[in-house]
């Protein structure tokens, strides 16, 4: 029906991926996705170019465009959500001067401690609620001013990912309160920049662009972005939100004490707390929800599906080359033979952190380990060693959630790995959770088209149409007993990363000093690009 579409895309680490809802049904009638390359140019650093976002974004709103029933003029409204913990330096052009630093870069640990030392962490977590860390806007931007000072100068403004592509949708500069959340000067308890904090720090608040909630119009399609698009121009753009919040919402997590899970290339553990309720726990962070005066009380883990994507371009090329002639998807064909192996791995174990390790340990230094090889492991040992390394990383942060007075019986998942059997199962034993999975594709677009529709003024709450939106399909329980094995290794597995923390340490410093980048270029078991 003409006036009942709205378009949402998100904008992943990897991969961006839209919908078209038609609100007068309640169904998706067109998706589409597209990757972008993700670059690691030294050990550490982690870039993507902003235009390779905008190119991914114009693509799947093109398909989802031809794909439509009706006309572009059906639609009613565009949202974007994006990845967070991201440095997008624009000129006054809104022309990128650089890449953009991604969440995963660990590079600015010196200006973290410069931090501590201008303003003090617990001032930081008066403001902002988090705690510092590389993860962070500033600690990035505060690295251009020291590293790349002629980059630093001509910042007209930082925006996050969905920040830039709204901008190229309309022309104008907004940051949603989600993004915002991930700015030190954002007062997490107020929605609002304080700047005192921002001139503590030696940045010109200037840089920072207006806030509005996530169903705000805050500009309309211009006629060059709709050449670009196929959506016709004046159509209505809203602020938007965070990746993770958009998901939360596009799986039905809408209300207090909700919580939700999300795996991908890194994962987000996210629990719904009100504003007013927050707890005093820096561990795990606290960013807005797209729904307004919510948060998600959240835990970003960096490798999830990238543990398993490690092992497949280095390690799985029978299996790549097989999965191709049977036209089957590669991960099915990789954790089907982890399913013969013993739960618990005969004792191996994996600590998933493969660049730096975030919720909740915070350590820029950690690495990948494999611990407890002996002569029968296997490929198969490895790969379900990867899994549970995954789910223990997650049974951390659910026990410091619930320290933090957060109480949620249940997980609600969405993202690729969720779609496996076995890795759902794994992850209910490990955390003793029910897993809720809803019949919902893609969470995080769904969740943009209803932010969309509601600013288009075609769903009176976010809340409303959700129940109908995103219904139960499948229950996971887990299983008590595995559970209690699981609480054994996962004691052991805690250790193990105590242990190593100090040689952790001096292993990064060894890197820094001595790693040739360029084997993070190569791929394949035989080591070829």
């Amino acid at each position: 029906m003409s006036g009942h579409l709205s378009l949402g895309i998100d904008i992943g680490t990897t991969n961006v991926k839209a919908c078209i809802l038609d609100t007068s049904t309640g169904k998706v009638v067109a998706s589409a996705a597209a990757e972008h390359p993700l670059h690691h140019p030294h050990p550490g650093w982690a870039e993507q170019e902003p235009d390779d976002y905008w190119r991914a974004v114009t693509y799947c709103i093109a398909r989802c465009v031809e794909q439509c029933p009706g006309p572009a003029s059906a639609i009613a409204g565009v949202s974007v959500s994006g990845l967070v913990g991201v440095t997008l330096p624009v000129d006054r052009d809104g022309r990128p001067l650089r890449r953009a630093m991604i969440w995963m870069d660990s590079r600015a640990q010196r200006e973290c401690e410069e931090i501590r030392e201008l303003v003090g962490e617990e001032r930081i977590k008066a403001v902002n609620g988090n705690r510092v860390a590389s993860w962070f806007i500033e600690p990035k931007a505060m690295w251009l001013r020291r590293h790349e000072p002629e980059v630093f100068d001509s910042i007209h403004k930082l925006l996050s990912p969905a920040g830039y592509c709204t901008m190229r949708l309309t022309g104008e500069y907004a940051m949603n309160h989600g993004d915002a959340g991930l700015f030190y000067p954002y007062e997490h308890r107020h929605s609002r920049w304080d700047h005192s904090l921002t001139e503590a720090l030696g940045l010109p608040p200037g840089i920072y662009p207006d806030i509005h909630t996530s169903d705000t119009v805050i500009g309309t399609v211009t006629s060059h972005a709709a050449r670009e698009t196929g959506l016709r121009e004046g159509t209505a753009v809203v602020a938007g939100g965070t990746d993770i919040g958009a998901a939360a919402l596009g799986a039905g997590a809408v209300e207090a004490g909700q919580a939700y899970y999300s795996m991908g290339t890194g994962s987000n553990l996210g629990v719904l707390v009100p504003r007013e309720e927050l707890p005093e726990e820096y561990r795990i962070l606290k960013w807005p929800h797209v729904l307004d005066g919510m948060t998600l009380f959240d835990a970003p883990m960096a490798f999830t599906g990238a543990s398993l994507k490690w092992f497949r371009d280095k390690f799985a090329d029978p299996e790549s080359a097989l999965a191709a002639r049977m036209g089957r998807n590669v991960f099915d064909l990789v954790t089907a033979q982890a399913e013969q192996i013993t739960a618990g791995a005969d004792g191996l174990l994996y600590l998933p952190y493969l660049g730096n390790s975030l919720s909740p340990r915070w350590d820029e230094n950690a690495c990948g380990v494999f611990f407890g090889m002996q002569p029968f492991t296997s490929r198969a040992h490895v790969i379900r060693a990867l899994i549970e390394g995954v789910a223990y990383d997650l049974y951390s942060n659910v026990r410091i959630a619930e320290d933090g007075g957060a109480v949620f019986p249940e997980l609600v998942l969405n993202g690729g790995p969720t779609k496996s059997p076995l890795w759902n199962q794994i992850t209910a034993n490990v955390t003793n959770r029910r897993l809720l999975i809803p019949d919902v594709d893609e969470a995080a677009p769904l969740g943009d088209a209803v932010v969309a529709a509601t600013g288009a003024g075609l769903y009176a709450g976010m809340r409303e149409p959700m129940k109908d939106l995103a219904p139960i399909r499948h229950v996971v329980e887990p299983d008590p007993e595995l559970h209690e094995m699981y609480v054994d290794f996962f004691g052991l597995w805690s250790q193990l990363y105590e242990d190593l923390k100090p040689s952790m340490k001096r292993h990064h410093a060894l890197v820094q000093r001595y790693s040739d980048p360029a084997p993070s270029a190569m791929s394949g078991a035989g080591g070829s690009s």
